[in-house]
């Protein structure tokens, strides 16, 4: 064979080969390119553009590097100069009960309410009553979100002052740690509570200065159980339209998975439901008491998503709110409320032997159990009981999860990383209670130490952060903030110490989490082959005052790809709006009027029923 011959193949060859590179190179669907890009990566913290295909990320770097997957079916993205982050990660929340909160009346102090004494309270109530009675007859008048603490009076409102707003009307109010409510006089009438109605276990009839009349302020089962007395069933169009704004109010605030962190047997298939029929368009993790049906979670459990849901683990709760005083301590309250001895210490919500038993059959069958753990007393109980199941079925890869751990000692933070326990921390109550932590709760010495993120980044360890909404508003920029200033309400900064910088603050909102939750491969961070889930931030959170930080805004939040939220409403999502739930949550409490009045008890709530009061545990 000539020279020329052998030339003329290997030419041909070469155009063969550059001809397949060119049929079989990836063009990417969208480059987002023209702002930071914060990859929460330590292996490539910054970039200047992402390539996106099929959902998923294609490739990140230099915006040189980006333009080889540009085609003629790419859509280029120009951020304009904001800053695109990977999507929040709910360590915890309760996305149906920030459902219920969107649709009461809003009983939150400033900033996200305005609500600041009694009588703004009181005010509030009757301005919600007069809106709702333009439409429909009201059964039931529900307000979310009261801060004793943030009152002027420094105490609840009683129900001698919800009558003031209705004495024919039930008032139901529910404080924002979720596990106190005040009832009016028809309302604790309604649900059977008089003075000769005992304490319940694990709850508390607060009592009439003096006498037994009830005051109207129910702690823990006692207000659990009244709640679901009253507020009877939900149909599964309301449960459904329940969980669908409390997932859409997560995505307005950046967040691509969210969570329901206190769920039921019977709760579960009706939130699949919406899901399954399309409703929704973030990941929601469930997790289901662990003390109302173990079997329920051993079928359904699992580590992958069906349209966007999955029952991820079990929850268990062992105390109740600290701000409230029913976090169970190992040390008598600074301040205890009036009324209560000076060895007040708040209590369990369950026994030792339910602990133990939960955590030892979670360990057998290697089941995430997420445990409610606020004061030291329950924290202990907890690490008791884990390093004993952990003794027992050897130390595999279970991410066990402390939720909240407020008032945590600086020797369990030890034990924590020594039992491979994951904290899940709650530094926005530095911002929304700092100040009554250190004059009432704690006292100003270990109100320093809450939500002490300093003492776990000592030993190295990975946390993460949370809003637990709807006890918080789930505003991702305020618990950003709160966990990089400690800043309080007053302007106090509540343990300097325990401070940590932006970086660190932010992989507690993404890869961290995401890590929390068992989906580190999948999501977390902006890396080649993880899903396109992002949020855009008006700036780079990393280039401004940290005292800044709650001025930023989230302007887009992005799901595999798909824009599901923009700001000022450029976008219609798939969503119910405010005014079909509104409608629902309205038949709901007229269902609700009549079957109280048909019964006057709550023998019409059970079997497969969804109980309010159900759904009400679990909380911060």
């Amino acid at each position: 064979m000539s020279f020329k011959s052998i030339l003329k193949m290997c030419v041909l060859a070469s155009s063969m080969v550059m001809a397949g590179s060119a049929w079989t190179a990836e063009m990417a669907d969208q480059i987002w390119m023209g702002g930071p890009v914060l990859t929460m990566s330590d292996s490539q913290p910054a970039a200047q553009a992402v390539a996106v295909k099929d959902g998923l990320i294609l490739d990140v770097g230099t915006l040189q590097a980006m333009q080889a997957y540009k085609g003629p079916g790419t859509t280029v993205i120009d951020l304009q100069g904001k800053a695109l982050l990977p999507g929040f990660v709910d360590a915890h929340s309760h996305a149906f009960m920030i459902g219920v909160q969107a649709m009461s009346a809003n009983l939150l102090s400033p900033p996200d309410g305005a609500v600041k004494d009694i009588q703004s309270l009181q005010e509030t109530l009757r301005q919600w009553l007069l809106e709702q009675s333009k439409t429909r007859e009201v059964g039931l008048i529900l307000g979310f979100g009261y801060d004793d603490a943030q009152l002027a009076e420094q105490r609840h409102p009683n129900r001698h002052e919800l009558d003031a707003v209705s004495e024919s009307v039930p008032i139901i109010i529910i404080h924002q740690s979720s596990h106190i409510g005040v009832l009016n006089s028809k309302a604790l009438e309604m649900a059977g509570i008089s003075a000769q109605t005992p304490n319940p276990a694990g709850g508390v009839i607060r009592r009439e200065e003096g006498g037994t009349q009830p005051n109207g302020v129910l702690e823990e089962m006692a207000f659990f159980s009244s709640v679901a007395s009253q507020m009877g069933k939900l149909t599964s169009e309301q449960v459904q339209a329940l969980f669908v704004a409390g997932t859409d109010l997560l995505k307005r605030y950046g967040y691509t998975t969210g969570q329901e962190g206190r769920a039921t047997s019977d709760t579960v298939p009706l939130m699949q439901a919406a899901a399954t029929a399309g409703k929704i368009d973030i990941d929601v993790a469930v997790y289901v008491d662990v003390l109302q049906d173990r079997d329920f979670i051993a079928r359904h459990v699992s580590r992958h998503y069906t349209d966007g849901f999955r029952v991820a683990g079990a929850k268990l709760t062992i105390d109740g709110s600290p701000q409230g005083f029913t976090a169970y301590r190992d040390r008598p309250y600074y301040r205890p409320p009036e009324g209560y001895r000076a060895d007040y210490r708040g209590y369990a919500a369950v026994t030792p032997d339910q602990v133990f038993e939960s955590v030892d059959w979670a360990f057998k069958n290697d089941i995430q159990l997420l445990t409610h753990a606020n004061g030291e007393a329950a924290s202990d109980l907890l690490l008791a009981a884990i390093k004993t199941a952990r003794d027992k079925y050897g130390p595999r890869d279970r991410r066990a999860v402390l939720i909240h751990g407020q008032f945590l000692r600086r020797d369990q933070v030890a034990a924590i990383a020594a039992l491979d326990v994951f904290p899940s921390l709650f530094p926005m109550h530095t911002f929304y209670w700092g100040d009554w932590h250190r004059d009432r709760t704690v006292g100003p010495v270990n109100a320093d130490n809450i939500s002490p993120t300093g003492w776990v980044r000592e030993h190295g360890l990975m946390f993460s952060t949370h809003h637990d909404a709807p006890v918080a508003f789930p505003d991702s920029m305020r618990v950003l903030s709160a966990t990089v200033t400690r800043r309080t309400r007053s302007g106090d900064i509540l343990g300097p110490d325990q401070r940590v910088d932006v970086v660190t603050a932010l992989k507690a909102m993404t890869i961290w989490p995401a890590f929390q939750h068992f989906e580190e491969k999948e999501k977390g961070s902006i890396e080649p082959g993880k899903l396109a889930d992002f949020v855009v931030l008006s700036q780079d959170p990393t280039s401004v005052d940290p005292e800044q930080l709650t001025s930023l805004q989230v302007v887009q939040t992005i799901k595999r790809g798909k824009l599901i939220y923009e700001q000022d409403g450029a976008l219609e999502t798939k969503r119910l709006s405010q005014a079909q739930t509104g409608q629902m949550f309205s038949r709901f409490l007229n269902e609700w009027q009549h079957q109280a009045s048909e019964t006057g008890s709550a023998e019409h709530a059970h079997g497969p029923e969804l109980l309010m009061g159900a759904l009400l545990r679990g909380f911060e």
